[in-house]
C-alpha cells in the first residue's frame, strides 16, 4: 500500500508516515488494543455484575426473568438510536468533516443530532411507559411472570434515553480516535449495579418486591453516571454539547434520511432479540435465565474483539472511502475480518472444551443452583458456533456504512428475520431454548456470508479467499490446541483446585494455539504483537 492507504486506516496524524504497507495494519491493531482495553474493563466488571446477579436473583425465578425481559426493551433502543443505526450514519458524516479539518461543522452536526435523538426518545419512553403500565395493571396479564414484567417496564423505559445518548457521545469519541474512553464507561454502569446488588443482598431477599424496584432504580442511576462520564470525556476533547433544535438544517435532514434504513434494519435485529425473549417466556423462567447468562458469556469475546474492531474499522473505512481509496477499504476489511477470526475462534474452542467449568466457576453460588448450571451450559453449546459470526457481523456491514449505504444491510436483515422466526419455531420444539440459540447462530453466519458477497458488487477486486483461508487454517488450530490442552492438563495437573486447573488449562491452550499459528505462518499473531510493542 502507498501513502494514501496509510493515511486512511486509523489516524489522521499518519500523513507524515513512510507509507509502508504494514504500517496501516499496525495502526488498526493499536486502535484494537485501545478499544479492547476499555471493553475488557467493561466486560470484566460486567462479569462481576452477572456473578452478583446470579448469586442474588438466581436463574430460575420470576423476578430475574421479569427484569431481564423488561430491560431488553429499553436496551434494544441502543441499536436503534444509539450504537447501531444512529452510529452507522453519524460516524461517516462526522469522520468526513474531521478528515477535511471542518471541526466546527462536526460539532454543530453532533449537537443537533443528539438534541433530536433525545427529544424523540423522550416521547417514545413516555408513550411506551404509559401503555405498558396500563397493561400491567389490567387483566390482560394472566400469569405472575407477565404481570411483573409489564410492571417493571415503565420504570426502566427512561434508560433508553440515557443509553442512546451515551452511544452518541461514544460514537463521537470513536471519530476522535479516543477508543479507550468510549468503551470504559460501561465499567461505571456495571460497578454501580454491583454496589446495588451487594446492598440488596445485605438488607433484602430476592422474594421482596421492593428489591426488584430498587434494582430498577439503580439501573437508571448507573445509566446516568455512565452518560455523565462520556459527556465530560468529550469536553476534554473539545466538544461541548448544547441544545440545538435547528432540525431543518440540510445535514440533519440528510442524517435522518441515512438513519431511517439503518433504523429499520436495527429494528429488525432488535425485534428478533425481543422475539427470542418472548419465546423464552413461553418456555418458562428457567429458559429466560439460561438464555441471558449464556448470552453474557458469548458477549465477552464478541464485545472484546468484534465490537472493538468494529469501532476502529468504521471511522477508518469511512475516511478511506471519503478519499476514494478503495485499496485502503479492501485492506482494512481483510485485516479486520482476519483479526477477529484469529481472536474469536479460540474463544469458541475453549468454551466448547470447558463451558460447564466456566459457568460453574462464575455463577454457581447463592440462588444459582444445579438446575441453572445445567440449563445455562446446555444453551451455551448452541451459541458457541455463532461466536465467530457474531464478531464478523460487526465488520461486514461497515463497507456499506462507509459508502453511506444504510439500506442494503436492512434488506438482508429483513430477510434473515423471517428465517430466524421459522427456525425458532422449528428448533424450540426439539431443543427448547437451545433451539433459539441455534437459530440465532445459523442466521448470523448467513448474514455474514450474504453481506460479504453483496459487498463484492462495489469492491470487485475484494475476494473471499483471505477470509476462507483464515477460517480454514485457524479453526483446526484452535480445535487442536483445545484437544491438546485438555489432554495435557488432565494428565499432569488434575490435582489442582478448579480455578487453578481452569487457569492452567487456559494458559496451555493459549500457548499451543499461538505455537500452531506460528507454525502455520499466520500473520495475525505477528501483527498483533507488533502493534502491542509499538503502543
Amino acid at each position: 500500500m502507498g501513502r494514501g492507504t496509510v493515511e486512511g486506516m486509523v489516524s489522521s496524524s499518519s500523513r507524515g508516515d513512510s507509507g509502508e504497507g504494514g504500517e496501516s495494519r499496525r495502526r488498526m491493531g493499536r486502535g484494537l488494543f485501545s478499544s479492547a482495553a476499555g471493553i475488557l474493563l467493561g466486560r470484566v466488571t460486567g462479569l462481576l455484575r452477572d456473578m452478583c446477579s446470579a448469586a442474588f436473583w438466581g436463574a430460575t425465578g420470576i423476578p430475574q426473568a421479569a427484569y431481564n425481559t423488561a430491560f431488553a426493551i429499553p436496551n434494544s433502543f441502543r441499536m436503534l438510536l444509539g450504537e447501531g443505526a444512529f452510529a452507522s450514519a453519524f460516524v461517516p458524516m462526522v469522520s468526513t468533516h474531521l478528515e477535511q479539518d471542518q471541526r466546527e461543522q462536526a460539532w454543530r452536526l453532533a449537537c443537533r443530532a443528539i438534541s433530536l435523538q433525545t427529544t424523540i426518545l423522550l416521547g417514545i419512553s413516555l408513550v411506551l411507559g404509559i401503555l405498558t403500565a396500563l397493561v400491567g395493571a389490567s387483566h390482560l396479564c394472566q400469569t405472575e411472570l407477565f404481570r411483573t414484567t409489564f410492571q417493571v417496564l415503565p420504570i426502566l423505559m427512561p434508560f433508553s434515553i440515557l443509553i442512546c445518548a451515551a452511544g452518541a457521545f461514544s460514537s463521537l469519541l470513536n471519530c476522535l480516535h479516543s477508543f479507550f474512553s468510549a468503551t470504559m464507561a460501561q465499567g461505571i454502569f456495571n460497578l454501580v449495579q454491583v454496589a446495588s446488588l451487594l446492598l440488596l443482598g445485605w438488607g433484602w431477599t430476592n422474594q421482596d418486591a421492593s428489591a426488584l424496584w430498587l434494582y430498577c432504580g439503580s439501573t437508571l442511576l448507573a445509566g446516568f453516571l455512565q452518560l455523565l462520564f462520556l459527556v465530560l470525556a468529550c469536553r476534554r476533547r473539545g466538544f461541548v454539547f448544547h441544545w440545538d433544535f435547528s432540525w431543518r438544517d440540510p445535514e440533519v435532514i440528510l442524517l435522518c434520511r441515512r438513519i431511517l434504513p439503518g433504523l429499520v434494519g436495527a429494528g429488525l435485529m432488535q425485534l428478533n432479540s425481543v422475539v427470542d425473549k418472548g419465546f423464552g417466556l413461553v418456555l418458562g423462567a428457567a429458559a429466560v435465565g439460561a438464555l441471558s447468562f449464556s448470552q453474557r458469556l458469548v458477549y465477552l469475546p464478541v464485545g472484546l474483539f468484534g465490537v472493538a474492531m468494529g469501532m476502529v474499522a468504521l471511522p477508518a473505512l469511512s475516511r478511506a472511502q471519503a478519499r476514494g481509496d478503495e485499496a485502503s477499504v479492501r485492506e482494512g476489511l481483510d485485516y479486520a475480518l482476519g483479526m477477529v477470526l484469529f481472536l474469536a475462534l479460540p474463544c469458541t474452542a475453549f468454551l466448547l472444551l470447558a463451558g460447564e467449568e466456566v459457568v460453574t466457576l462464575l455463577f454457581a453460588r447463592g440462588a444459582f443452583q444445579q438446575e441453572a448450571i445445567q440449563e445455562t451450559t446446555y444453551t451455551l453449546l448452541f451459541y458457541l458456533a455463532g461466536i465467530p459470526a457474531f464478531c464478523c457481523a460487526k465488520i461486514a456491514t461497515h463497507p456499506f456504512y462507509a459508502r453511506k449505504d444504510t439500506l442494503t444491510p436492512v434488506k438482508i436483515a429483513g430477510a434473515f428475520l423471517g428465517v430466524n422466526l421459522l427456525l425458532n419455531l422449528l428448533f424450540m420444539g426439539f431443543f427448547r431454548q437451545g433451539g433459539l440459540a441455534l437459530s440465532t447462530s445459523l442466521c448470523s453466519w448467513g448474514q455474514v456470508v450474504v453481506l460479504l458477497a453483496w459487498n463484492r458488487r462495489f469492491l470487485p477486486q475484494w475476494s473471499f479467499l483471505p477470509f476462507l483461508k483464515a477460517f480454514l487454517f485457524l479453526a483446526p488450530a484452535a480445535g487442536a490446541a483445545a484437544w491438546g490442552a485438555d489432554w495435557l492438563v488432565h494428565a499432569l495437573f488434575s490435582f489442582l483446585p478448579r480455578i487453578f486447573f481452569l487457569l492452567t488449562e487456559l494458559g496451555v491452550f493459549a500457548l499451543l494455539y499461538l505455537l500452531l499459528c506460528f507454525l502455520l505462518r499466520r500473520q495475525e499473531p505477528r501483527e498483533l504483537f507488533q502493534s502491542l510493542l509499538r503502543r
